[in-house]
């Protein structure tokens, strides 16, 4: 499949990260990774409980990256304003909580200097998100059931991502397919050659590797270069 990037991009999970000294992690992986995956949950749309806008005003400024915020909520609206204003760079609502008014929603995302994304769980079908996807700078696949960090890949998932990349390719559109859930050696070549630019890294990901973050990060791109056979671009 064609793609957007050359070079696999790689996304930081902050969900994952080590919430008792974080700012040394990313003041390293700034350098090293391309972007920044927040989760924020309600508590109602996903079973858990995601990052409060507090800890993200708090971090977000020391971020030299993109930082596209997971938005695992009910209403996407409510959260806009207050986003942004913690620094958020994309908003990556999900198409399940869209509802009616998905294009307008996705119209004030960009109207704030945000970019938009959806994010689609491992139940919904490629129709539901296929109008959406010409006003979309990313899309954000579920391969593991929101709100159960670690689960193992949903296989059937693959057939959604080729179809995304297909469709992407045969309309000249150029949104980035990121893949959020179970990002490791075990998945990284199916992934990949299912169509996927960009990997969340999360706890298995990365921060499961190594507590000193510079030796995460180093086996995090052998385990990738290992498994796929393809060079990142990314430093070590």
């Amino acid at each position: 499949m064609t793609a957007p990037f050359s070079a696999p991009h790689f996304a930081i999970s902050l969900y994952c990260s080590d919430f008792r000294n974080p700012a040394p992690q990313v003041e390293y992986l700034n350098t090293v990774a391309d972007s920044y995956h927040v989760d924020i949950m309600d508590g109602h749309f996903s079973p858990s409980m995601g990052l409060c806008t507090s800890w993200i005003e708090q971090m977000l400024p020391l971020s030299t990256l993109r930082n596209e915020v997971h938005m695992m909520v009910t209403d996407p609206d409510h959260w806009i304003d207050q986003l942004v204003v913690a620094g958020a760079t994309m908003l990556t609502p999900h198409v399940e909580s869209l509802g009616a008014h998905a294009f307008r929603t996705l119209r004030i995302i960009h109207e704030n200097g945000c970019g938009a994304g959806i994010a689609v769980n491992p139940l919904t079908s490629f129709s539901e998100m296929e109008n959406l996807l010409e006003r979309i700078d990313l899309i954000t696949v579920m391969t593991v059931e929101i709100g159960y960090s670690g689960e193992p890949l949903i296989p059937e998932i693959l057939k959604k991502i080729e179809r995304l990349a297909r469709f992407r390719d045969e309309q000249g559109l150029n949104y980035e397919i990121q893949i959020d859930g179970s990002c490791n050696e075990k998945n990284f070549k199916a992934m990949r050659e299912a169509g996927a630019n960009t990997f969340v890294l999360g706890n298995t990901g990365i921060f499961k590797r190594s507590p000193d973050i510079r030796e995460a990060w180093r086996l995090t791109m052998d385990a990738y270069e290992h498994s796929t056979g393809e060079t990142t671009a990314n430093p070590r």
